[in-house]
């Protein structure tokens, strides 16, 4: 009997030592799970036609004037740029769209064939321009494309009391339903100064307005380059007309962040992450104070889903996410685990970051080199996505 009891007493104890040795790999397991984190792999994306140097000659090359990616109707990233041409004294014009398939193939589309056409006819009839552009296409925050349309015309302008001929610069932004072939047009009150004629290169784009977002409540944000910084001018969605002049947002600043009803930049002044808000440019936020003096001494790009109003960030250092760019300081590196060398080490420069649906990150590198006194812009384009494990 006691022999008997014995051998239960051992059984027992060797099954808790097992039990014990489970739970210790258990464990372990998990901790190294929790250790590994989010990683991220780097994809090289083929570039879409009109990013290609090779076709440079051609008449859909935009490689020259490409500023950055607008997310197509899905979200994920796009080239969008417009054609027009004149014949027998009448416009034909369209939109094209170049986005990314499932198979991470470009695929072109041309749209707003009808109503751009007629709508270049019917201004061209109204003021009838000396040279026009239709760019800067955008994705507003009620999820229709937009676009600036310039233009210019011979004014008369009294100068000592004389009429003088010269040259006015004039601007409309171009709401445009890529799915239904429709556009509406918001001339814009604001204007730069009229030039004289003489000397005037009718071939030099004058680059006044530097930035402009549209809001889901239809005002629009235009960022010129007024006063030799960035001064805002608040324009109602309807009529075009000015509704607030908001004055210098911030000097020599070229990339923000649009939120709600915000704009977000980093501020070399503060070493932070600032939010201002629109119209009256009040500072509602500061983020970013747990970052590095090596990570906040570069470059920032940014990306603000406008479903989400989360707000992503990238320099050469890594991508970020700011856990409430409106509330919060807290900013988390989301590519820890990740190696970025590549990034880092590359000769190229950034140019755009994208984030994609599935929290898959694009940026779009450039390389500008000059030969006989002729640029060439050289484009990349890589993913990172998450890791599956």
């Amino acid at each position: 009997m006691k022999k008997k009891f014995l051998g239960i007493l051992l059984a027992c104890v060797m099954v808790l030592s097992a039990c014990g040795k489970e739970t210790k790999e258990s464990e372990k397991q998990t901790l190294q799970v929790e250790e590994e984190g989010t990683r991220y792999t780097m994809e090289e994306v083929s570039l879409p036609d009109p990013l290609i140097s090779e076709n440079s000659e051609g008449s859909d090359y935009v490689g020259d004037d490409f500023s950055g990616f607008v997310p197509d109707l899905d979200g994920k990233p796009a080239v969008y740029y417009s054609n027009f041409s004149i014949e027998n004294e009448e416009y034909y014009a369209s939109v094209t769209r170049w986005s990314l398939d499932e198979d991470k193939n470009w695929v072109c589309e041309d749209l707003c064939e009808n109503s751009l056409s007629e709508f270049m006819n019917q201004k061209y009839e109204q003021v009838s321009w000396g040279r026009c552009s239709i760019h800067d296409f955008k994705r507003g925050d009620d999820g229709s494309l937009y676009a600036l349309f310039s233009y210019y015309v011979k004014q008369d302008v009294v100068v000592e009391e004389e009429n003088t001929e010269m040259i006015a610069e004039k601007y409309s932004v171009l709401q445009m339903d890529e799915e239904n072939d429709s556009l509406y047009e918001i001339p814009l009150e604001i204007a730069p100064a009229p030039q004289q004629e003489k000397g005037f290169n009718w071939e030099t784009d004058v680059e006044w307005i530097g930035d402009y977002h549209a809001f889901e409540d239809g005002n629009i944000l235009m960022i010129t380059s007024d006063s030799g910084g960035g001064y805002g001018y608040l324009i109602d969605g309807e009529n075009g007309q000015m509704s607030e002049e908001i004055g210098n947002i911030i000097t020599g600043k070229r990339r923000f962040a649009f939120g709600e009803n915000e704009v977000v930049f980093f501020s070399k002044n503060s070493n932070r992450f600032e939010v201002l808000g629109i119209p009256d440019l009040q500072t509602y936020n500061t983020f970013g104070s747990g970052l590095s003096e090596d990570v906040l001494g570069k470059d920032w790009y940014f990306y603000m889903n406008p479903d989400t109003w989360e707000l992503f960030m990238c320099n050469t250092s890594g991508i970020y996410k700011a856990a409430n760019y409106q509330s919060s300081d807290e900013v988390e590196c989301l590519t820890e685990k990740t190696n970025m060398d590549e990034l880092a080490n590359s000769d190229l420069d950034i140019l755009d970051f994208f984030a994609g649906p599935e929290e898959n990150f694009y940026i779009c590198m450039v390389q500008t080199t000059e030969e006989y006194g002729v640029e060439e812009r050289q484009y990349r384009i890589v993913e990172y996505h998450k890791e599956e494990k």
